[in-house]
């Protein structure tokens, strides 16, 4: 009987719904670390109601919504709220990731809830594939984190991590796997490799 190679198997148990204790790369052990008690969150289109979203009692919402750009490509918008209040991100208030045709995910933008500094919030992960002329072949991959915190009366999202991966990604969720060893997407299309290719 033929073994998977050891290097699958995260992977595989991801797909599957399972885990193993995570084996990151020096670049990414740190962040595994800081992103290990993080709980995804899974939205559905539309307006995705959040109690308690930044640990300050206050209610908040994540929209999802859909941009079609052509007939084969679009992208996810994505609002978050606290309150009837916007919160921006680097400047914008639309969040967007780049899903190509779905297995080549060039821009992936995933939400969890996790503490920060002791107190339960939102944080928003990307995994951002620096692509060349075609989006195919492994590509450098910038991976961040953000944290949703309260100062004094205004809300935003505070950077935790900026790399580059030394590794690189045919799909930015196989990144977001390998790097922070954050659960694929439940609508993964990408190949069953440590690295998406």
């Amino acid at each position: 009987m033929r073994h998977l190679p050891l290097r699958l198997l995260p992977v595989c148990l991801a797909l599957a719904g399972l885990t193993l204790p995570f084996r990151a790369s020096a670049s990414g052990r740190a962040a595994a670390a800081a992103s290990a008690a993080l709980t995804p969150i899974t939205l559905t289109p539309g307006i995705n109601v959040l109690p308690n979203i930044a640990g300050t009692a206050e209610e908040g919402s994540i929209a999802q919504l859909w941009r079609q750009n052509n007939k084969v490509r679009g992208q996810h918008v994505f609002l978050v709220k606290v309150g009837d209040a916007a919160i921006p991100l680097e400047g914008r208030e639309q969040i967007i990731d780049a899903p190509d045709v779905g297995d080549d995910m060039i821009r992936s933008v995933r939400f969890a809830r996790g503490d920060y500094h002791g107190r339960p919030t939102l944080y928003i992960l990307i995994a951002s594939r620096e692509v060349g002329a075609s989006p195919y072949p492994a590509a450098p991959t910038r991976i961040q984190s953000f944290a949703l915190v309260k100062d004094r009366e205004t809300f935003g999202f505070t950077p935790i991590r900026s790399f580059v991966a030394a590794a690189t990604y045919c799909h930015a969720d196989a990144a977001l796997l390998a790097e922070l060893n954050f659960p694929l997407s439940p609508t993964y299309a990408g190949r069953i490799t440590p690295t998406g290719c």
